[in-house]
């Protein structure tokens, strides 16, 4: 009996043709969606923080902590995640696995 053939070599990744100039708005949405997320998370604890500050009356002490604790939020995810995109072994860095 003769042995089956080896199977075929995986057939190379897909070229990117796209010019140079269109291949960064995907990193540029990639800022929008920080910079949104930024934004947000502001908005989220300032607006916890004004309804908290309604039901104890100290309205807008809670509001302006909260306003702070949004950008600090905002300002950790963002850092972590440039951390993360620019840390070895991230695409495009030259290190790590391909």
């Amino acid at each position: 009996m003769a042995s089956a053939p080896p199977p075929p070599p995986p057939p190379p990744p897909p070229r990117d043709d796209r010019p140079e100039t269109t291949r960064g708005y995907g990193q540029g949405y990639a800022y929008f969606g920080m910079a949104l997320n930024f934004t947000v998370a502001i908005l989220l604890f300032g607006a916890l923080g004004w309804w908290i500050d309604g039901l104890v009356h100290t309205r807008p002490l809670l509001a302006i902590v909260g306003a702070f604790v949004g950008g600090f939020a905002g300002f950790m995810s963002i850092y972590y995640r440039v951390k993360r995109d620019t840390g070895p072994g991230a695409r495009g860095s030259g290190k790590g696995k391909t």
